[in-house]
């Protein structure tokens, strides 16, 4: 009996070493997982990937406190930079393998250490987003763990082994036996050979057990369970031999009971005072050992790049602890932003964001024990910053929950993102208003659909999905039948030509309706040696219209000409009076009968004032008896509006044979003059920036240098954007079309409207500066021409530099017609880009020698 219980109790003592020395392990590698795992998430909230140099900066700014731990970051490849400076290959490490799959890993590295023992490395891996860029491991001497694992029972020779779940020892106090089997070694002496399986049974469980095994020394007590740690178990040992000799002792000395009894009191009470003084000073070393880890992780984190703090997971939401970069990063001393903040976590969200960031971490922690969300923050010198918090919640032994959070500045993110959108939408809606649509093609001998704009479907009123799956792969699908085979032969011909594409036809639209469009495009050569057509499709059917319309007008003039319905008019040549139709009334509210007509016709106040002149020379005409002049001028309505009207008139002769008087009609020309109008205005114009065209823009110069006298200075500027086949290439000809849309509303905001600005190419511009005043403001133009191509961006790639060259020729000094300056501007442009782009010259400038 007394055996038995000497037994029990070493049994019991064993248990509990064990127990205690699990759970220091445990806490050891939980602590060790923590300061990784936050280290993890700071990087992955500031990097989007590594490299060699950015895993070397980080290490520099993770200072390494503890000198019995080296930090590690490693790459997906396998390569790991050490603290230290060294750099090793962990591919095949266990734990480097599980956490590059997303799982938080501890494991045995063998070898590593500078004495050729092993180590633990745990491993962590970092998240950004949903990628996994790399991990962040800290490596430990196994042999730092050696103290956990010793056996200490008084009075009782015992051992403890650290196992993996497969029964390979990993540790042991003396470093014995690391790499033999624990099963190995006590399989042979185990009184039930199928007590292994069921132990090993027990240990893919998770389950802790005890069992008895013999060895030539003797019995032993074993006691094993799970540390915490994937599927590592403690084994810890005790000798029963000397239980049977405690008992023994006890009763050779039962002769001296009481006095031995007492002596045994005594010596019990002893062991009591020692073994609580022994706990005392392992809890007390435990608790500094803790205490020196807080320290050293609040040192971590005030390292790391962005901010961390704790709060309590109630309605609080207290501060436990602030880092030196939040406060840093707010612009706050501690004592101002806890007063400022009320102490309060949720205080410290922007009251617009506060209710979607509470309800999101609920929510998120009601899942999971891990929360992200995005919030603004207002800073001591009010301003507005995006932050984005990562935070875990924590469950302590006395049940009090908190939450330990890193944040890190977005807010340029933010503004990047925003503005990206910005643009994209601009480009789309900018594609989406041409009248009419854009569509791009494939040419590889027959051209193929890529892209087409919403606009082009509506104008075709299909879907997208509807428009791929009318018949044919190849060419313009529903062009009408009638028109189908001669446009295929114009634009294969305009395309064996290498000339821009241009056509006009009838489309056929889904609901059966038939519209007439315009097509013009022309191509490019992308990265892969491609031929890309870019197509804009315009909807002309209500110009065609308008052009039968006027045909048919005209032939109504014609046949209403010899009637009165029209303003009819009879001009005595001798007196001097114009009689008008009671239509004149009606439309300039002015009397009809007007005496001495050309003699007063500079006080007419029905006629326009530009066109009295050349109206009162049609008088003159008449006078002469010449009726084939024809004059176009514009009567002023009552409201003092300009109507155009045309006038035809018939001279009769007195019995002298002498002109005595002009009767005619004047027809209404309006809508004819201003549709004309806006047809020239449109054709003078480019489709894609509406600046003058080519044709247009040489025009509108030479009129300009034909009126002008040789004492004015004008200067002809050819512009250039630099490689804009780049950016074409690059970013996509939507991007490249969005800069020269850009480029050209900021020139024409730049210049006078008396100016000429106009594009004359893809990428290429001519402005004519009129009436300058100084030559000094040619160049001041000239680099506020220099910077609006430094200020625009392809696509809403800011980081993408824009330049444009500039060749400047004047009037009258370099030449005195178009044909002269045009040529010598272009010249000044080579000079430009010859000497770097990005710049400026003026033709005079240029050496003779080079012209």
């Amino acid at each position: 009996m007394l055996n038995r219980i000497f037994e029990e109790e070493v049994q019991e003592d064993l248990r509990s070493n064990t127990r205690y020395s699990a759970e220091i392990i445990q806490t050891q590698l939980e602590k060790t997982i923590s300061s990784v795992k936050l280290a993890a998430q700071a990087i992955g909230a500031d990097k989007a990937s590594l490299d060699k140099t950015s895993a070397e900066e980080l290490l520099a700014q993770m200072k390494d406190t503890d000198s019995f731990s080296t930090l590690a970051v490693g790459l997906p490849d396998g390569t790991c930079y050490l603290a230290g400076g060294q750099t090793i290959q962990i591919g095949g490490w266990p734990c480097f393998k599980q956490a590059m799959s997303g799982k938080e890993a501890v494991a045995v590295v063998p070898g590593l250490g500078t004495d050729g023992t092993n180590s633990i490395a745990a491993a962590v891996p970092i998240r950004s987003g949903e990628k996994i860029v790399g991990t962040v491991s800290t490596i430990i001497p196994a042999k730092s763990f050696s103290e956990f694992i010793k056996t200490k029972i008084p009075g009782e020779k015992g051992n403890s082994w650290l196992i993996q779940g497969d029964g390979t020892i990993i540790l042991s106090p003396d470093s014995q036996h690391i790499g033999d089997n624990i099963f190995s070694l006590t399989s042979p002496a185990l009184k039930d050979a199928s007590s292994i399986s069921r132990i090993k049974e027990a240990m893919k469980s998770g389950q802790a057990g005890n069992f008895h095994y013999y060895t030539n020394l003797g019995e032993y007590y074993v006691s094993y369970l799970p540390v915490g740690a994937g599927d590592w178990y403690l084994f810890g040992t005790v000798s029963l031999n000397a239980v049977t000799s405690r008992s023994n002792k006890v009763l050779t000395y039962t002769v001296s009971l009481v006095v031995r009894l007492a002596i045994l009191l005594i010596l019990l009470a002893a062991y009591i005072i020692l073994s609580e003084r022994k706990n005392r000073e392992k809890l007390r070393t435990k608790n500094d050992e803790l205490k020196s880890t807080k320290v050293e992780l609040e040192t971590f984190v005030a390292n790391l790049p962005g901010g961390a703090f704790r709060f309590s997971a109630d309605e609080n939401a207290e501060f436990q602890f602030v880092s030196d970069g939040l406060l840093k990063m707010l612009g706050y001393t501690r004592e101002q932003f806890l007063s400022t903040y009320d102490h309060s976590f949720y205080n410290m969200v922007y009251e617009e964001d506060r209710l979607r960031v509470i309800d999101s971490i609920h929510h998120q922690i009601s899942k999971e024990n891990f929360a992200e969300v995005k919030y603004r923050i207002v800073t001591a010198q009010g301003a507005v910053r995006w932050l984005l918090n990562r935070a875990k919640i924590v469950t302590h032994e006395n049940g009090y929950r908190e939450f330990y959070a890193v944040v890190v500045d977005i807010t340029e993110s933010k503004q990047a993102h925003k503005k990206a959108n910005d643009i994209m939408t601009q480009l789309q809606t900018l594609a989406n208003s041409i009248p009419g649509g854009v569509a791009q093609y494939l040419y590889d001998g027959d051209l193929k659909l890529l892209y087409a704009s919403d606009g082009f479907y509506k104008l075709t009123g299909y879907t997208k999905e509807e428009y791929a799956l009318l018949p044919g792969e190849e060419g313009i699908r529903n062009v009408h039948s009638e028109d189908a085979q001669l446009v295929a032969i114009l634009l294969k011909k305009q395309i064996e030509d290498n000339r821009p594409v241009t056509a006009e036809f009838r489309m056929v639209k889904k609901d059966g309706g038939v519209i007439w469009v315009s097509l013009s495009g022309t191509h490019t050569v992308n990265q892969n040696n491609q031929v890309i057509y870019q197509c804009v499709y315009t909807d002309i059917t209500s110009l065609k219209q308008t052009q039968e319309e006027l045909e048919v007008e005209r032939e109504r003039y014609q046949i209403a000409e010899n009637l009165s319905d029209d303003i009819m008019f009879e001009y005595d040549i001798v007196t001097d009076r114009m009689d008008f139709s009671p239509l004149f009334t009606a439309l300039t509210g002015q009397y009809p009968h007007i005496s001495n007509f050309l003699r007063d016709i500079g006080q007419n106040r029905s006629i326009c004032k530009d066109d009295l002149s050349q109206f009162g020379s049609l008088l003159k005409e008449f006078r002469t008896g010449n009726t084939e002049h024809e004059i176009e001028f514009r009567f002023i309505t009552k409201m003092g509006q300009p109507v155009w009207h045309r006038v035809r008139a018939k001279i009769m002769y007195d019995s002298y044979g002498k002109p005595s008087k002009a009767v005619g009609k004047a027809y209404n020309i309006d809508s004819q003059k201003k549709e004309m109008q806006r047809l020239m205005d449109k054709s003078q114009r480019d489709p894609l920036t509406n600046l003058y065209n080519k044709t247009a823009t040489q025009s509108q110069i030479e009129d300009h240098l034909s009126a002008s006298n040789s004492f004015g200075v004008h200067a002809l500027m050819m512009v250039d954007v630099d490689n804009f086949k780049a950016i074409n290439d690059q970013f996509g000809h939507l991007a490249g079309d969005g800069v020269i849309c850009d480029i050209s509303a900021k020139l024409q905001k730049l210049f006078r409207t008396s100016d000429v600005v106009g594009r004359i190419g893809g990428d290429e511009f001519l402005v004519f500066l009129r009436d300058i005043a100084t030559d000094d403001l040619i160049a001041e133009k000239a680099q506020a021409m220099c910077e609006i191509f430094h200020h625009t961006h392809a696509g809403g790639h800011l980081e993408y530099r824009i330049s444009g060259s500039i060749g400047i020729a004047l009037y009258p000094s370099d030449g005195t017609t178009y044909q002269e300056l045009y040529p010598k501007a272009d010249s000044a442009l080579y000079k430009a880009k010859e000497q770097g782009k990005d710049r400026f010259a003026f033709y005079s400038d240029i050496p003779d020698s080079e012209k």
